[in-house]
Order: structure tokens, then C-alpha cells, then sequence
């Protein structure tokens, strides 16, 4: 098992990502914590994973609260003593012209895709730098590299993500805490749902969704890295080849 006794927080764990996430991660014997708004789909989760014999502890929080952040990490420590991983997968992504778009909207994705992730990493980055030892995975996007029409929040939202990485990578490294950013591509998700239903999203391409378990493979690469040695501040991209 690659994560025997590590202890792994996902954000948006209850569905798409987070979910295909946690229960690999919980089969290579992680203690999984989860976490969402959604209560009864953190639930079915956590009950996947503990019919399969893995260890889980469902925490319904929202992220972009800092108390409830804080409470999180906190029954976390005293329940498993210590956070090897912290995978930030929770987002949102409104679609929209941008001259369209509301200071609501804006307010509401940078809380949930940047500020629900500088909230667990400013409670979370403490207790890796007290082990010596750490893991940040953050969840971007290739739209926070290459900007695309109607996602504009969205894709500003994800190029923060990228730069507050680096940032915090440049900053820890020392204390033997890596930090990446995981580019799944796309991926036929609830929050993807409008684009990949859409027939026309990729004209005269091949499709290029893959599924949430198809990404899998590589946040296990990122998890499984040496803390005091393996890449920091990278970004790794997953996206599928696309041929006209």
C-alpha cells in the first residue's frame, strides 16, 4: 500500500474528483479525511470506503469558512495526530460573458476556488511544518494557463491558484513540504456538466473527457513523492491529447 498510515485531507470530496480521490486513496491505506457542504453525499462516500475496508472520517465544513476550516483541521489531529496530505479539490465554475459576470459571482468563485485554499493551507501548513513533513495538492486547471471564452472568473480564479502554489512552495520547501498543482484536464464532472453534454464544446474534435477515476494515477504520483526531495511548485498536466 503507497499511503499506509498517511493521513489525507480532500476537499469537494463527496463527489467527482474528490470522490474517485478518497476511496483510491483510502485503498492504498490512507486515513481519508473528507470533506463538503453535502452531507448525505460525504455519507455515501464514506460508506463506499469503509465497506471496502478502508479508514475514513466524513466532516461536513465549508471551506471557505476559516472556523469551520479550523475546526476541521483540528478533529483531524485528534482523531489521526498528524496531516501528511492536503488535497484541494473543492471549485466552483459559472460560465457567462465576462461583461455580464457580477461582483457576486466573482466574490462567490474566488471564496470557494482561492480563498477555501488559503484557509486550509494557513491551518494546515503549521502542523507539516511541526512533522518536518508535507504534501499540498491543489486541483487547477489548463484555463488558469490559457484563458477561454464565458469562463472568465473561472479561469482567473485557477491562474491565482497556480501562483499562490509556487508561492507557497518557494516558501516550505525547507520544511521538507512540497506543494504541486494537479491539471486533470477534462473531466466529466457535475461542475463540468454544461460543457462535456454539450455537442459542440470541442467542434471536429475527438472527446476528450475523461472520467474522475482516470485521474487517479497521477495524484497518487504527486502523493506518493518524497517530501524532503521530490518536485515542488510543478505543475502537472493530465490533459488528454485532442485530435482534429
Amino acid at each position: 500500500m503507497q499511503l499506509k498510515d498517511k493521513t489525507v485531507i480532500v476537499t469537494g470530496g463527496g463527489r467527482g474528483i474528490g470522490k474517485a480521490l478518497s476511496i483510491a486513496f483510502a485503498a492504498e491505506g490512507a486515513n481519508v479525511v473528507i470533506t463538503s457542504r453535502t452531507t448525505d453525499q460525504l455519507d455515501d462516500v464514506a460508506n463506499e470506503i469503509t465497506d471496502n475496508g478502508g479508514n475514513v472520517l466524513a466532516i461536513p465544513a465549508d471551506v471557505t469558512d476559516q472556523t469551520a476550516v479550523e475546526a476541521l483541521v483540528n478533529r483531524t489531529i485528534e482523531e489521526y495526530n498528524r496531516i501528511d496530505i492536503l488535497v484541494n479539490n473543492a471549485g466552483i465554475n459559472p460560465r457567462g460573458l465576462f461583461l455580464d459576470s457580477t461582483d457576486e459571482e466573482w466574490h462567490q468563485v474566488w471564496q470557494v476556488n482561492v480563498m477555501a485554499v488559503v484557509h486550509c493551507c494557513r491551518y494546515v501548513l503549521p502542523i507539516m511544518q511541526k512533522q518536518n513533513s508535507g504534501n499540498i495538492i491543489n486541483i487547477g486547471s489548463g484555463l488558469g494557463q490559457v484563458g477561454h471564452a464565458n469562463l472568465s472568473i473561472y479561469s482567473a480564479s485557477k491562474a491565482a491558484l497556480h501562483g499562490l502554489t509556487q508561492s507557497i512552495a518557494e516558501e516550505v520547501w525547507q520544511d521538507g513540504i512540497i506543494a504541486n498543482v494537479l491539471i486533470p484536464g477534462p473531466v466529466k464532472t457535475q461542475l463540468s456538466k454544461p460543457a462535456w453534454e454539450s455537442t459542440d464544446t470541442f467542434r471536429g474534435q475527438s472527446d476528450p473527457w475523461k472520467e474522475p477515476e482516470q485521474v487517479v494515477a497521477s495524484a497518487l504520483f504527486l502523493a506518493t513523492q518524497p517530501t524532503d526531495s521530490g518536485p515542488t511548485g510543478q505543475i502537472l498536466s493530465i490533459m488528454r491529447r485532442v485530435s482534429p
